[in-house]
């Protein structure tokens, strides 16, 4: 079993793991009841913003506090697996790995918590874990911490140090959105989240740093993104101001902000990218769009006449009414590929709601992409060539009934006790 405490200290430093340990006493209890009432009052919280919450739970917590992690399932809460163990799972094979996390959701089912998706402890995880987690038969991942640059002044040398170890991609080249792979929804975390704000950032409530969140709210939905607002429930007291403020904020943009769990964001993903769309084109320049698809599917529409009056949505794209449109455009309103395109371009342009076709020859579309390669570090310098593009085009929206971008509260419950909390450090 791999070294936890010496996990620990690689992430957070020497001196800020002894400091955590210090005051963890009173973040948890003898017995699960402090916990208890902290749940009870971040889902009351939650309730008020008619906001979810995903919390991935440790396996072995959850065994040892029966009848407290239950009670919640009914109050648009999701658990997902964090490990059986709390454990560096970079260090595991795959089958060390597919051992655990099938032996975690066995345990949670058999107290009666039904769970999709996963978060690897330290956010930390390997070649192998993927595979892993879809062998053990969940739907999601979202262990790939994805870095805002949102706090630069406040920065620090252990805060640069834990980006570094949670293996973090930029936010200022890489897109905060989900991503299928082989089957598996893969759903990017942000920091920072409250342990940065807090440990590393030196963030006060009181003022002394402007909420960061709020900053990544707005790059989010000005992006059509992902936030997934990360809060360990053992600290919202020291950031329920900062929170409130976010979902708040977020009630109150135009075009809406999605509110959803983790499990609700994956599914989505996955009905959406097996959406059907058919395009019927006329010698007149008419254009019958028909799309079948998930509830709450939107078309988007620019620079292109439609039959029936759009709603203005975001100053480029307006939203149609329904999912069986006509549009008029001289150009079929789709984006097109060669046939010899990557597999992986296609999957990606399907996956932001773009409606792609083969062809060989690009003229009767609006607008055609040739790639030889295409990868992840591709994606986002493509979306910003499509969006900045003045071709006519019909889309889907990425997500639900018009919204423009997506927020998720999430929240790692490493421990339900104290004795949770130090065993972590025997690997139990």
């Amino acid at each position: 079993m791999n070294n936890a405490l010496s996990i620990a200290a690689k992430g957070k430093g020497v001196f800020n793991t002894a400091r955590r340990a210090a005051v963890i006493m009173g973040r948890y209890g003898i017995t699960a009841h402090k916990m208890d009432g902290i749940l009870a009052h971040f889902a009351r919280l939650l309730d008020e913003y008619d906001c979810g919450g995903t919390f991935p739970l440790v396996a072995a917590a959850l065994a040892r506090s029966r009848g407290v992690a239950e009670k919640y399932q009914g109050r648009n809460l999701e658990y997902a697996i964090h490990g059986y163990y709390h454990i560096d799972h970079k260090q595991l094979s795959f089958e060390q790995q597919a051992e655990h996390f099938s032996r975690a959701r066995l345990k949670f089912e058999s107290q009666g918590l039904a769970v999709s998706g996963l978060r690897c402890p330290y956010l930390r995880w390997n070649g192998d874990t993927l595979a892993a987690i879809k062998q053990a038969g969940l739907l999601y991942d979202s262990s790939q911490v994805i870095a805002w640059n949102v706090a630069k002044e406040n920065e620090s040398e252990s805060y640069r140090r834990v980006l570094g170890f949670y293996g973090a991609v930029s936010a200022d080249e890489h897109l905060a959105l989900p991503r299928l792979e082989n089957g598996l929804v893969r759903i990017p975390y942000c920091v920072p989240d409250d342990e940065a704000l807090i440990d590393r950032l030196r963030f006060d409530s009181g003022g002394a740093l402007d909420n960061p969140w709020l900053a990544i709210l707005r790059e989010t939905h000005r992006r059509g993104e992902l936030f997934t607002l990360g809060l360990h429930p053992e600290r919202i007291h020291l950031c329920e101001a900062a929170l409130r403020e976010t979902l708040k904020a977020a009630r109150q943009l135009r075009p809406s902000v999605w509110f959803a769990r983790l499990d609700v964001i994956s599914r989505w993903w996955l009905e959406l990218a097996d959406a059907q769309v058919q395009v019927r084109s006329e010698a007149n320049g008419l254009h019958h769009v028909d799309v079948s698809g998930p509830k709450g599917v939107t078309l988007l529409a620019r620079n292109v006449d439609t039959l029936l009056e759009g709603k203005y949505w975001d100053g480029v794209w307006s939203r149609l009414n329904g999912t069986s449109i006509t549009v008029q455009s001289e150009m079929r309103p789709v984006i097109g590929i060669p046939p010899a395109s990557p597999a992986r371009l296609s999957a990606f342009l399907r996956q932001q709601g773009y409606i792609v076709e083969t062809m060989e020859d690009g003229r009767a579309c609006s607008l055609f992409i040739q790639r030889e390669s295409f990868n992840h570090e591709n994606e986002k310098a493509l979306v910003g060539e499509i969006e900045k593009s003045t071709a006519p085009l019909v889309r889907l929206s990425r997500w639900p009934d018009g919204a423009h971008s997506a927020l998720c509260v999430t929240g790692d419950i490493d421990a339900l006790t104290i004795w949770d909390y130090y065993l972590r450090f025997v690997g139990r």
